[in-house]
């Protein structure tokens, strides 16, 4: 949670203002999306990764190999580098995997200010009319 929504959920200060419940609302949504966002491009990194690795791991060890570094191309052998990208391959895949954790649990903190709050959005509000239209009619007849 940001500083503001930590501080107001967490003390469980019950602040009924609508424009603080639906501020907070919006960030934590915001930073759930933060978090998917970077999810979605650490995995194309990821993908990146074991491309090379699986196309290193075919070449000889004393092959040349290039790596670029800063925006510099650095010339190494392959025994060099496979090492190197297999460990950054496998750095990606845990810090992946701590911010879907990471996700999860914010995600479920926002369903739960959401419900707290009682916080609908446009199409679930949409979706209740109808569906109160449609048992009113049903009533009717």
């Amino acid at each position: 949670l940001s500083a503001m929504a930590s501080q107001i959920v967490g003390d469980d200060i019950d602040n009924n203002n609508p424009e603080t419940i639906l501020s907070i609302y919006k960030q934590m949504m915001s930073e759930c999306q933060q978090i998917a966002s970077k999810i979605q491009e650490l995995s194309l990194e990821r993908d990146e990764h074991k491309l090379v690795i699986e196309q290193l791991s075919k070449l000889e060890d004393e092959r040349k190999a290039f790596r670029l570094v800063g925006g510099v191309l650095v010339e190494r052998t392959v025994g060099e580098l496979l090492p190197i990208v297999t460990q950054n391959y496998e750095g990606i895949k845990d810090i992946i995997g701590k911010l879907d954790a990471s996700l999860k649990t914010k995600d479920n903190e926002r369903r739960a200010y959401k419900d707290k709050h009682g916080i609908m959005t446009q199409e679930e509000r949409e979706a209740m009319m109808k569906q109160q239209k449609n048992s009113s009619t049903n009533v009717q007849r």
